[in-house]
């Protein structure tokens, strides 16, 4: 699901300050450096709560008259809901205004959800967060793991369990075609390429995976779960987590009277989809109804949670579980991610196929925000809006010896990717590159407004801290943040999307060349009436190139299914395609040594041959260098 942002300097002696503040302050101290904690008739960012309508208001109605469609705002303080209000058009086309009965698909923060259940199993000593979770699970669970190593519920917070990503299998178009959570984990469980615990990858797989162990052990179905023990418990009437809605008439009756946009406000009709692994991303509801969830992780002081038994279960679901290697920075609280504005926040974000979504709370002051967009990939409310409540972070200067910035220079590609099938080049198409621009800054993508110093920690579109992490002898490792790493890329790796480009493309050129030399060399024939006979090799290379206009198509349409929502086996025809066109090139190749030289052709008309040939092979290592077979 998607989130990138970036860069500041920081001041190290500040970090073990902050640190020193936590460990002496407790549960869970997350002010912002200097321990400034907000007042309690104040946003993050200073605005008098009595202004903050105003506030809101002025950023949202000029902001609406460029691609927006709806937006949906609660604000949440002192354990409860002090604003709640809808903007723009749930539906652009009939003029449908969006109020505060209008639903929104939550996206990744259902998995907000996931977790505060694990951690009332957890509290009831149901579950325990160290233990491997396949004692909960069925004998033989996973076919695609590589290491022996435990995988505990904590990995599964920490997004760093080892699977790969993946891009089919995620979303249904009919309600018919979603399977049951425990098939859909089967039908969706990715590879495993990382040893558990080094390297965080976001991870759908992982959280749906955590949804049904609290299925198991609670003994009823997940959204049935967190309907008794989540929404009744805090009157979240109008919410759904069910995959095709069947539990809740009011949610299945409202997402009908909204439609979902694109971030420049084109209306995406097939706006509806379903979620297999719905624990990951099922969630629908009222943005009143998601302020109700995130005031009761934040209750007023003296009063208890009613998602708890106890004050302590609360205290620790919040309390940084995974830090920032070699360093005290916490980067994950049980899965709610730690971010820097004004104050340090938890907060998670959510992207579907159709919505974006953020929740964003500093557990400190109780203040909190949650933000929700009919469009996908929206970032002007979920970020913008709140920064503009909660401020940005503004970190000490820099005073200390930096090294280089030559020792980060270079190419950096996602954990969270696939690693192993035909979805693998996909990634490599959004690789990051960092470029020094002086011995003590360097800048992302190209980008000057992205600078940073290397030992400091960075910001990217303010949602989310990065560090470079450094091995034993002191060389870059990985480049992380809050939803994941990003590893370095080198030599032929960091070069393979442009050779395979050009690869791509000289074969594609040589491909259409030889069809159209073709048609011409059969206009021609039919015009001179000429009925020599056709050569075995001559058929073969026909036929032979037109299977290479095939192959550019076949991949090409794979390309886009694979980034709709589409089952792994709605693509096995592109797969066993791609694996006749190597077949076929195979043979190609066999033939033309073998007929080549005692062929009467022209030296033109055999060049002709080979260059076909070079077209084979090319395309012949793209599919299988991009396991474009499987």
């Amino acid at each position: 699901m998607n989130l990138q942002r970036w860069f500041a300097l920081f001041k190290p002696s500040v970090i073990c300050l902050t640190v020193l503040l936590l460990l002496s302050a407790g549960f869970p101290a997350y002010a912002a450096e200097g321990g400034v904690v907000p007042a309690n008739d104040e946003s993050p960012s200073g605005i008098r709560l009595s202004a903050l309508e105003a506030v809101i208001d002025s950023y949202i109605t000029p902001a609406r008259k460029v691609n927006t469609a709806a937006v949906s705002v609660a604000v949440v303080n002192n354990g409860g809901t002090i604003f709640n209000k809808a903007y723009g058009l749930a539906d652009v086309e009939h003029n449908v205004a969006a109020d505060t009965d209008t639903v929104f698909e939550w996206g990744s923060v259902t998995k907000l959800l996931v977790w505060t259940s694990v951690m009332q199993l957890v509290e009831q000593g149901k579950l325990d967060l160290q233990t491997d979770i396949r004692e909960y699970l069925p004998e033989g669970f996973f076919k695609k793991l590589k290491y022996d190593e435990p995988i505990t519920l904590l990995n599964l917070m920490h997004h760093n369990a080892g699977w790969q990503d993946r891009y089919t299998d995620l979303f249904y178009m009919e309600k018919d075609d979603v399977p049951d959570l425990y098939k859909a984990l089967r039908i969706y469980e990715p590879r495993q390429v990382y040893k558990p615990g080094t390297v965080v990858a976001y991870s759908n797989y992982g959280a749906a995976l955590a949804g049904y162990i609290v299925e198991l052990q609670s003994g009823v179905p997940f959204y049935t779960y967190v309907k008794e023990h989540i929404f009744e418990s805090l009157g979240m009437n109008a919410t759904s987590l069910h995959p095709t809605l069947q539990d809740n008439s009011f949610v299945a009756a409202a997402r009908s009277r909204i439609q979902g946009y694109t971030a420049e406000r084109e209306l995406i009709k097939k706006n509806i989809t379903y979620m297999g692994i719905y624990p990951a991303g099922g969630a629908i509801g009222t943005t009143a109804d998601a302020a109700k969830f995130m005031a009761a992780l934040v209750p007023p002081a003296g009063s208890r949670s009613p998602l708890f038994q106890s004050d302590e279960t609360l205290k620790q679901m919040l309390t940084p579980s995974l830090m920032y290697e070699g360093t005290n920075v916490p980067r994950v609280a049980h899965g709610f991610f730690v971010n820097e504005h004004a104050v340090r926040t938890l907060e998670h974000g959510g992207n579907t196929w159709a919505f974006s979504s953020n929740f964003v709370f500093d557990p400190v002051s109780g203040f909190g925000m949650i933000v929700m967009v009919n469009q996908q990939n929206e970032g002007q409310y979920c970020v913008g809006l709140v920064d503009r409540v909660f401020g940005t972070y503004t970190p000490a200067a820099y005073s200390g010896e930096l090294p280089d910035s030559s020792e980060v220079e270079g190419t950096y590609i996602r954990a969270r990717r696939v690693i192993h099938g035909f979805g693998k080049m996909i990634e490599y198409l959004n690789l990051a590159y960092i470029e020094p621009v002086n011995t003590r800054v360097s800048k992302w993508n190209g980008d000057p407004s992205r600078q940073f110093a290397p030992y400091a920690y960075t910001k990217i579109n303010s949602s989310g801290i990065d560090y470079f992490i450094r091995d034993d002898q002191g060389k870059i490792i990985k480049l992380s943040n809050m939803y994941g790493d990003y590893l370095p890329l080198s030599g032929f790796a960091a070069q393979s999307i442009g050779i395979s480009l050009i690869a791509l493309g000289l074969g594609a050129f040589i491909t259409l060349f030889t069809l159209i030399n073709q048609f011409i060399r059969w206009l021609i024939r039919r015009f001179k009436r000429l009925h020599k006979p056709v050569s075995r090799l001559d058929r073969y290379y026909m036929w032979f190139n037109i299977a290479g206009l095939v192959f550019i198509l076949n991949n090409t349409i794979m390309f886009f299914r694979s980034m709709n929502a589409t089952a792994y086996t709605g693509v096995y025809v592109h797969l066993a395609l791609n694996i006749i066109y190597i077949l076929l090139a195979a043979g190609y190749i066999v033939l033309l040594l073998l007929k080549l030289r005692r062929s009467n052709s022209g030296r033109l008309r055999k060049v002709l041959y080979v260059l076909s040939g070079l077209s084979a092979v090319l395309f012949s290592a793209l599919i299988i260098g991009w396991d474009l077979y499987f």
